[in-house]
């Protein structure tokens, strides 16, 4: 539930209200029982979703990608939401063979030295393993931002995404960071202790790294080249 007390006018508060109502909109036009699915990353904008969705009993599939590499933060804040909400979030996990393939032929130290190797590291860890979890569904949820990066600023709410057979619905697309952070207070619900450590944005721990004053938010995600910081779930 909302905390009302002294929030009545804040912008947060207004499209929290809304969130869930917006959301189920989109599900029924769009998917229906059993064809919706969101992606959580445990961050604060999917913590957002998480809420909204679960406030408002929809029927919506909730996932997080358990990629091997995570923080050991992340899976901690994944148990804690799932305690306190009353939900279960189902982890996906990648292929044992397929990693153990990229272990073998190119190893984790690769993925700093040759940006096709740590594509490949992000493709058997998230990509394969959600392109799977997407077959049959015809709304992906996610909680991208277009305030977030340049890549993302030329999103749409609702956007066709061909290559994984549904489209995509970004329901905090025209959110700004205060009204993600000004929502968080009025919500029960865990955040990830990392951000208050400096990682405003928390992937695998092997690609990701606080970040310095006046440096870009997504810029602790693969720190180490020059490139769009996605990992293939999203365009870039």
């Amino acid at each position: 539930m909302l905390n009302f007390a002294g929030m009545t006018t804040m912008p947060a508060f207004s499209k929290l209200s809304k969130l869930g109502g917006l959301i189920e909109e989109f599900v029924r036009r769009e998917a229906g029982a059993e064809k919706a699915i969101f992606t959580t990353s445990l961050s604060l904008e999917d913590q957002i979703l998480t809420w909204a969705i679960v406030e408002a009993k929809l029927p919506v599939d909730i996932v997080t990608l358990d990629t091997g590499k995570l923080f050991p933060e992340t899976l901690a804040l994944h148990a804690l939401t799932e305690k306190i909400l009353g939900i279960e979030i189902e982890k996906v996990l990648p292929e044992e063979s397929d990693v153990a393939a990229f272990d073998s032929e190119c190893g984790m130290d690769s993925i700093y030295l040759d940006v096709q190797a740590r594509k490949r590291c992000c493709t058997i860890r998230k990509v394969l393993p959600l392109q799977k979890i997407c077959a049959g569904r015809s709304l992906w949820i996610t909680g991208l931002r277009s305030g977030q990066s340049e890549n993302r600023s030329g999103l749409q709410m609702l956007e066709s995404a061909p290559d994984w057979g549904l489209k995509k619905l970004h329901p905090l697309l025209d959110w700004t960071d205060e009204e993600v952070r000004a929502a968080l207070p009025l919500i029960d619900i865990p955040v990830n202790p990392l951000h208050a450590k400096g990682y405003p944005s928390v992937g695998c721990a092997p690609c990701t790294r606080p970040v310095k004053e006046g440096e870009h938010p997504r810029s602790g995600r693969w720190w180490w080249e020059q490139s769009s910081k996605e990992c293939g779930l999203h365009k870039g």
